[in-house]
């Protein structure tokens, strides 16, 4: 099992700024995380492989379909058109940075959810296009919440688990991402969705959501474990992080949290001091 962060939550000024990449990097190379889950809208490819090394990478694509508002389940020919081209290039760039996969999502739901089967078509093509344009990019596809922020198409396991199945021939090196904060969201049980998803998932986000409506973390706002009016605690998140250990196929486990206040720096260390379960510091000398 290998370990992750979503660095673009933690340090989103990594987004716009090399240099800002470079320290975020410095901070959590600190630590055993082998795997780097990052965006950025610079597209130095060479310059970011050197910056990453040895390390792993994932290259965030979900979060520029956030910014861009790209849909590729749209069954608008043009919007789908648009969003795919797009997501292409990014994930030909990922692989020239060093990436072994690019996260995607199916993008926004209908209004009308009896489009939903339409919208599905319509990305299962999308998918199979990113396949035949960049095809040695693994695609990690991650649900979202279906009401409460989002509103992805694509958020219930039962759903996200036939899509796979039935794309997988076409695009066999797609995979599911499990977010634990999502499958509240979406108020469905950890343990229960866990076992529907395992057999077409590679990735884990352990992460915390706060259902409570006024709160200004409200939603997919990912804060840290154990706030009040959070769903997961430190205990929780322990607990379930353990029983992955018994997992079959090989899985990569990250924490991901959005920053609270001015200084992400100062952030992620609060976030270091309190998830000792899974964040170890590095051996001196260690690389």
């Amino acid at each position: 099992m290998q370990k992750s962060y979503v660095l673009t939550a933690t340090f989103p000024s990594a987004k716009t700024s090399l240099e800002r990449l470079r320290v975020a990097l410095g901070i959590l190379g600190e630590f055993d995380v082998s795997v780097i889950e990052y965006y950025s809208e610079d597209r130095s490819a060479d310059k970011i492989a050197n910056m990453l090394g040895k390390r792993e990478s994932i290259f965030l694509s979900g979060t520029m379909q956030k910014q861009q508002n790209l849909i590729p389940c749209s069954t608008d020919a043009s919007e789908r058109k648009k969003a795919v081209d797009i997501i292409a290039d990014s994930m030909k760039f990922a692989r020239q940075a060093g990436a072994r996969s690019v996260m995607i999502s199916s993008g926004a739901r209908p209004d009308d959810e009896k489009m939903d089967a339409e919208c599905l078509k319509c990305f299962s093509e999308s998918v199979c296009e990113l396949h035949r344009l960049a095809g040695d990019v693994d695609i990690l596809l991650e649900p979202g919440d279906r009401d409460v922020e989002h509103r992805h198409l694509i958020g219930h396991t039962p759903v996200a688990v036939d899509f796979v199945r039935g794309v997988r021939p076409n695009v066999p090196n797609i995979s599911l991402v499990f977010d634990t904060s999502h499958i509240a969201q979406l108020g469905e049980d950890l343990y229960g969705s866990w076992n529907i998803a395992k057999d077409y998932c590679t990735h884990v986000h352990l992460a915390n959501c706060s259902l409570v409506k006024g709160s200004a973390l409200y939603g997919d706002k990912h804060p840290p474990f154990g706030i009040e009016g959070g769903v997961f605690s430190h205990d929780a998140m322990q607990e379930f992080y353990s029983s992955l250990g018994s997992a079959q196929s090989p899985m990569t486990v990250g924490l991901e949290f959005i920053t609270q206040g001015p200084s992400e720096e100062n952030f992620f260390l609060g976030i270091a001091q309190t998830t000792g379960w899974f964040l170890k510091k590095r051996a001196a000398g260690a690389g």
